[in-house]
């Protein structure tokens, strides 16, 4: 329950950030993102010197997963992700089309492929049931690229399920980013 109350927070996340860049544009998202990310370090800094900071004890209770490195681990990676997105990405409708791509498209594949039962064949670790849910969200791009979507998707969705031992919140923005650069 806790890895879908995780994805579904990556998506809510991923809307609220849409909702900033198109209203406030790309340079005041990447300084909300900075900040956010500060704070989130702060807060990681508290956590793990014993201090108790009630909101972000709940969020590691509510969010990050039993194995996470640090308390706040996941998180960090997923805003640096966002990050990454919004410094390589510079038009906003590509942008949106990214972070759509990342937060519904990877928590799809997420929640989709753990109630997966075929595994790929060249990565068992996933399924293809999530690459699948990975590839359809992403869909959702079409709203800002059109027809874009479909090839971002798909290599999105492809390179969401190599086995490349990266962080895939690390992976698929900049595999967004690759895509737009080579548009």
């Amino acid at each position: 329950m806790r890895e879908i109350n995780r994805q579904v927070f990556h998506i809510l996340m991923g809307i609220c950030l849409l909702f900033v860049l198109l209203g406030f544009g790309r340079s005041k998202t990447i300084y909300f993102l900075s900040g956010v990310l500060f704070v989130g370090f702060l807060l990681i800094n508290l956590v793990v010197r014993g201090i108790n900071v009630p909101i972000a004890t709940w969020f590691v209770e509510q969010f990050e997963r039993k194995d996470a490195f640090l308390p706040g681990y996941g998180s960090a990676w997923y805003v640096v992700g966002l990050l990454i997105l919004c410094l390589l990405i510079r038009d906003v409708y590509s942008l949106s089309a990214g972070v759509i791509v990342f937060a519904f498209g990877d928590s799809a594949s997420t929640i989709f492929g753990s109630m997966g039962r075929r595994p790929l064949f060249y990565n068992p670790r996933k399924t293809l049931e999530g690459t699948l849910a990975f590839f359809a969200l992403s869909l959702l791009s079409f709203f800002f690229i059109g027809w874009n979507a479909v090839p971002l998707a798909l290599f999105a969705a492809l390179v969401e399920s190599f086995p490349l031992g990266i962080d895939d919140n690390l992976t698929i923005p900049l595999a967004c980013s690759l895509f737009f650069y080579l548009l």
